[in-house]
């Protein structure tokens, strides 16, 4: 079987794990992203952690192409490091694709996590058979990518630019990047951890599907901003599906639905009539299967 190890670095969390040519997921663990504090720290974690498993696929009889590395933040033209990305300053301008293929003694390829989650729903999830897609993943940070008639929109550091940054409320939070009242302040893990008076965002993900009041209420706020942010892109990328993703996409209709409304009243006719706006079914790991595609499937 044809698989390819995969690196999904974030803000909190490092998913790795082994991939399937179907975009199924063979084997699967995180580890801290602040593991180590420094970068080798990061990069000595993923590989004691990734280490066996590929050594297991190789056991098993699978054919490891390489390992295919998501990484929050813009990426430098030849895709060897991460530039820019405030919530993971320390892997700014490493040498991360270097680093990991001489820990890891395999090839590494680099993608910016946004074109790697929205090429995950693309080939393999709710994005299917669209011909403008527009992907966003909340977690740590808010992100998105953007695939027209099959090619990956490669604008502002190798992906669709930062449009987590797009401002929803200028009297809103703060904003890790300078700006106040940004999608990504709005409703990151951070924002949602605070008005559940920190309780995990999984945890109120899980309540709000229960029926708790409460929870759900959170989530329709964050639903309120989501819709309104994707309302203000619409005219940008002029998508005709767009895939709201991350872990808070498993609250399914407790959150898509305050989404959805939020964005027809705020999104211009055309694109209030006619672009869907549904959630992902990879519940968070979307960015893991997007990074195996770098070998299994590239998306150019």
């Amino acid at each position: 079987m044809r698989v390819a190890g995969a690196i999904d670095i974030g803000g909190t969390s490092t998913k790795i794990g082994i991939v399937a040519a179907d975009g199924s997921i063979v084997m699967r663990d995180r580890v801290p992203t602040s593991l180590g504090g420094e970068p080798e720290g990061v990069v000595e974690a993923i590989r004691l952690a990734l280490g066996p498993m590929l050594e297991k696929g190789i056991e098993l009889g699978h054919s490891i192409e390489g390992v295919g590395v998501s990484v929050a933040g813009f990426v430098t033209p030849d895709h060897s490091a991460m530039v820019h990305n405030p919530n993971l300053p320390k892997l700014r301008e490493f040498p991360l694709r270097r680093a990991l293929s001489d820990s890891l003694g395999i090839e590494c390829r680099l993608e910016v996590d946004s074109n790697a989650s929205t090429i995950a729903e693309y080939q393999h999830g709710a994005g299917r058979g669209a011909q403008r897609l527009l992907g966003i993943v909340v977690g740590t940070g808010v992100g998105g990518g953007v695939i027209i008639d099959g090619r990956l929109l490669r604008f502002t550091g190798e992906c669709a630019g930062d449009i987590g940054h797009v401002i929803v409320d200028p009297g809103g939070r703060q904003c890790t990047c300078g700006a106040r009242g940004c999608l990504e302040a709005m409703v990151n893990t951070t924002a949602l951890i605070d008005l559940a008076d920190g309780r995990p965002v999984r945890e109120t993900v899980t309540a709000a599907r229960e029926g708790d009041v409460r929870a759900r209420k959170i989530l329709a706020q964050a639903g309120h901003w989501i819709g309104l942010g994707l309302a203000s892109l619409s005219p940008i990328f002029s998508p005709d599906r767009i895939v709201v993703g991350g872990g808070i996409a498993a609250a399914g209709d407790a959150l898509l639905d305050p989404t959805r409304e939020s964005y027809r009243r705020h999104a211009r006719p055309e694109f209030a009539e006619h672009t869907e706006v549904i959630g992902s079914e990879f519940d968070g790991w979307e960015g893991l299967v997007g990074a195996a595609s770098l070998f299994l499937d590239p998306v150019a």
